[in-house]
């Protein structure tokens, strides 16, 4: 069940990340951003079912932590984009953060 939920979830943050740049890329298009939302629900869903399925090693929660800010970054970004504004500082934010959750999430850190 662990190793379905591993696939299905690492899957989900390639499907995101791909989407949150069409997203902002195609801003006028609401449907991309629509199936972001969906991704960011399904990503935590099967987080936390992992979490609990390993017991909440500290490790696993702060890249748990980690991914919630980057959800908010990304939403930061497409609301910033949407008001023609620049998103340049949260777009290197989220680069930063979404580097140091894969490192965790492949155990590399």
């Amino acid at each position: 069940m662990q190793e379905i939920l591993l696939h299905i979830h690492s899957g989900v943050w390639g499907i995101m990340i791909l989407l949150f740049i069409l997203s902002f890329a195609f801003n006028r298009q609401k449907g991309w951003s629509m199936a972001l939302r969906l991704t960011y629900l399904i990503m935590l869903v099967t987080g936390v079912w992992m979490l609990v399925l390993i017991h909440f090693p500290i490790l696993f929660v702060i890249k748990g932590v980690l991914a919630l800010i980057l959800i908010g970054l990304m939403e930061m970004a497409l609301a910033k984009r949407n008001r023609h504004q620049s998103a340049v500082w949260l777009m290197i934010l989220f680069v930063i953060d979404l580097i140091f959750i894969l490192l965790i999430g492949y155990e590399i850190i």
